[in-house]
């Protein structure tokens, strides 16, 4: 049995309750304020991707779970009848629990892992009532756990600090990528300067800056990535001679170091080295990694955390890759919310102990993005909101802003088109008197707002277009 989900408590922050992920999807979204316990959950996957699952110390406890399929019910409901009652094991009740979840506790022996199946509640897909022989033989339930594994088992845990950095570095023989960022600059000098087929310099000047450039767009288009090694003559500084530094080339500009370079760069850098360059080191698929990364918001523009979170949502479901992020932006909530390769698990603490709790519903994900520290009246406050009535009037309005701007201003960076929907916008007409004044209101709030709407439903007032 593969289990998707794993919990804990008694860990640290996380006492009272299970925490942890009921299921595993691409993208897990990890979000909350700060010092809640969101890098705890983190230890939580890493633990998860050992061969054996053992309980941390301190008290804490596993419980893990998975969804019953037919291969592991078989033993338990055999295709055959009992010669008593004449009914089959198997299509009388068995099969009736495939697809049903089921969570058992790890229990840490002394002598070796057992598990204790938690809750029953799944029998209760058994029609009529189920035969005695369950009851006696619930322990063959267990069986499914003792010769299981979690989805993660035996894969490469990879994580990014949130405190991160790129800086000049020696060369030297050994190629690894720290939790913040060291030994960047080496692995990148020694794909591009070196002769050995293990490392071809192609991943680094041409996979590694494509995906870059994706990444940025309009942003900055970067032609070429380069390492070159200080000489403390030249340079004027004696502590990097002999060092290495990565400098990245652009369209009539000179090459710009790394380290000086704005350290949302440097995220997207360590990112796709994580991503693209990693697996090639260690000689194992990308499929076999499961990444954490902290808080890739810092520093970084709205507009490109919005690629950056739509590149690594499309490298996930192209290469069946897990990765978890642990964020304080809303933008996470946004872009995550309504996918379906994604999950958010929200964590709280109520001043005695921390709470993880899996987001699905509308107004869940209202009361994270309010704890976070956002209210539903920062909209009225933002820049270049654009509402429209539906997709056809979008298309218009962008285009009638890109002759307008010659291309400069664009959805997404510039401005945010948001739908209003025709269905509503119909009953704020003039045969509605109230519905017309709470919408003037609302434009009185916000003078910056505009409102793009059906022209013959539309009024002035006031020198404003409203419904």
């Amino acid at each position: 049995m593969k289990f998707t989900s794993i919990k804990f408590k008694g860990y640290r922050c996380f006492q009272d309750d299970w925490a942890g992920f009921d299921d595993v999807k691409p993208i897990t979204v990890i979000i909350g304020r700060n010092n809640v316990g969101k890098s705890h959950l983190l230890h939580l996957v890493k633990t998860s991707c050992e061969e054996w699952i053992i309980p941390p110390v301190n008290g804490a406890k596993y419980q893990i779970g998975g969804t019953l399929d037919e291969m592991m019910l078989r033993p338990i409901f055999p295709d055959q009848y009992d010669g008593r009652f004449m009914y089959n094991y198997w299509s009388s009740f068995g099969c009736h629990l495939v697809g049903n979840h089921i969570l058992a506790s790890v229990i840490n022996t002394g002598h070796g892992i057992t598990y204790k199946i938690d809750d029953l509640s799944f029998l209760d897909a058994l029609p009529n009532q189920y035969p005695q022989f369950i009851d006696e033989n619930i322990t063959k339930f267990t069986n499914i756990f003792n010769n299981g594994s979690h989805t993660f088992a035996t894969f490469n845990f990879r994580h990014l600090l949130a405190d991160r950095d790129v800086q000049p570095e020696p060369a030297v023989t050994s190629l690894k990528l720290e939790l913040d960022g060291a030994g960047a600059t080496n692995i990148i000098r020694r794909f591009i300067t070196s002769a050995v087929e293990d490392y071809p310099r192609e991943l680094i000047q041409q996979e590694l800056l494509q995906s870059l450039n994706r990444i940025f767009a309009e942003d900055g288009h970067f032609t070429e990535i380069q390492v070159q090694e200080h000489d403390a003559t030249q340079d004027g500084e004696h502590h990097l001679a002999g060092r290495w530094e990565v400098y990245l080339g652009e369209e009539h500009k000179k090459l710009v170091s790394l380290s000086n370079s704005g350290s949302g760069l440097k995220t997207v850098f360590l990112v796709l080295l994580n991503l693209l360059v990693i697996p090639n080191i260690d000689k194992k698929p990308k499929h076999m990694y499961v990444y954490a990364f902290e808080e890739l918001e810092n520093n970084l523009h709205p507009a490109l955390l919005r690629r950056l979170f739509r590149y690594l949502e499309e490298y996930a479901v192209e290469n069946n890759v897990h990765i978890f992020l642990t964020t304080h932006s809303s933008t996470a909530l946004d872009l995550f919310g309504s996918s379906p390769n994604a999950q958010i698990v929200s964590v709280t603490h109520d001043g005695k102990s921390a709470r993880a709790k899996t987001i699905s519903a509308h107004f869940d994900q209202l009361s994270v993005i309010a704890e976070l520290g956002a209210k539903p009246s920062d909209l009225l406050q933002a820049n270049g909101i654009i509402w429209v009535e539906g997709p056809s009037d979008r298309v218009y309005i962008n285009k009638w802003i890109q002759l307008f701007s010659d291309g400069k201003w664009r959805e997404g960076r510039d401005y945010q088109c948001a739908f209003y929907g025709g269905a509503l916008l119909a009953r704020l007409g003039v045969a509605d008197p109230k519905a017309e004044e709470d919408f003037v209101n609302l434009l009185q709030i916000n003078p910056n707002l505009v409102l793009i709407c059906d022209g013959d439903r539309t009024a002035e007032k006031n020198g404003r277009v409203h419904v």
